[in-house]
């Protein structure tokens, strides 16, 4: 028992100390942190749009 309590410490420790990176990247595009960003190249990217007179007939 007590080495089954070791082992799950051990790998505890293992996934936190190789995952922790990943969390810390990953954290602000779950937490949709980057979305007023996202909306406002989406909107330049709209208004960067041909108009009318750009297109050849």
């Amino acid at each position: 028992m007590l080495w089954l309590i070791a082992l799950v410490l051990l790998l505890q420790a293992l996934f936190h100390w190789t995952l922790e990176p990943a969390i810390r990247w990953l954290t602000p595009l779950f937490e949709l942190r980057v979305l007023p960003l996202l909306l406002g190249l989406l909107g330049i990217w709209f208004l960067a749009g041909r108009t009318d007179s750009d297109r050849t007939r």
